[in-house]
């Protein structure tokens, strides 16, 4: 028997709304959202807390910039100390996002670009830490008083110095003390753009992972299963440089294109890196040249 041709458009329009209801209705579906993106392209630090000496440490500037038409310039000198450590570090000015998207079994995935110049100088010591996952205080009950954790956060990135070769290294901490663990290392150039995307499930139990791209290639080997948080707090994450006290040399470095999201599209950077950016240095391109300071 054949259906007449109001029918069969009748069926034909039940099954397209059934399908996109049980597409919608996918619980913890990624949708390509980015709930946070730090571009600098306002020109200014607007969605960011800095964590620096003065104004001279966190500058928005226009060259280089990885996307758009502004990046992000950390200076870090001789003696420049905040929250008594010797940093020039930005955070996130919301507080609530990352504890939203990054408690106790949440993933969130986190992209930006990053440039060392041609002549930033190697730590006595051996690393600068450039990106960090830092932990926060905690209560074991809501009437309880917080609980503070000292020592290495869960997740540390790193550059350091190995046989003249610059190298990224994502470490890991099961506990604030040591022993570390290295999920990932490779030696980049200095004076281009990288971009870094990293997915993590923060978690204390065994469904917790790390998994890291660097410039569009695997950086981790697949997903490394870990524990990601050392309480059931989130973590929050901190990029700039940090090292020791009494840190003897002055280095720069450039950021854009910070994103944070649900899925590798939202938080991969735009747009194309501008300029002949083999030739940047710290020397050629001090943060001075600038648009706007943090203030």
């Amino acid at each position: 028997m054949r259906l007449p041709v109001w029918a069969v458009a009748l069926v034909l329009l039940m099954l397209a709304r059934g399908g996109a209801a049980g597409t919608a209705a996918r619980p913890g579906a990624p949708r390509d959202r980015a709930w946070f993106v730090g571009d600098f392209e306002s020109g200014t630090l607007a969605g960011w807390k800095a964590d620096v000496a003065g104004p001279g440490s966190a500058r928005v500037v226009r060259t280089p910039a990885r996307g758009g038409q502004h990046a992000l310039c950390i200076r870090l000198a001789p003696g420049d100390r905040a929250l008594d450590k010797e940093r020039a570090e930005l955070r996130l000015a919301d507080r609530t996002l990352e504890r939203r998207h990054g408690g106790q079994g949440r993933e969130i995935w986190y992209g930006w670009s990053m440039l060392v110049p041609r002549d930033f100088a190697a730590a006595p010591d051996g690393f600068h830490i450039v990106g960090q996952w830092h932990h926060r205080p905690h209560r074991d009950s809501p009437s309880a008083p917080l609980r503070w954790v000292r020592g290495a956060p869960p997740l540390t990135l790193h550059l350091s110095g190995s046989s003249g070769a610059t190298m990224l290294v994502l470490v890991a901490h099961a506990a604030p003390r040591p022993p570390a663990v290295t999920l990932a290392t490779r030696a980049i150039d200095r004076g281009v753009w990288h971009d870094l995307i990293l997915h993590v499930r923060w978690s204390t139990q065994s469904d917790s992972f790390v998994e890291a791209w660097l410039d569009g290639t695997p950086f981790t080997a697949g997903r490394v299963r870990r524990a990601t948080l050392f309480t059931p707090v989130s973590t929050y994450l901190r990029l700039g440089l940090y090292r020791h006290k009494h840190g003897s040399t002055t280095n720069v470095l450039y950021y854009d294109e910070v994103r944070l999201g649900d899925s590798y599209a939202a938080v991969r950077p735009r747009g194309v890196a501008r300029g002949l950016l083999a030739r940047f240095s710290q020397g050629g391109l001090p943060c001075a040249s600038s648009t706007s300071s943090h203030w």
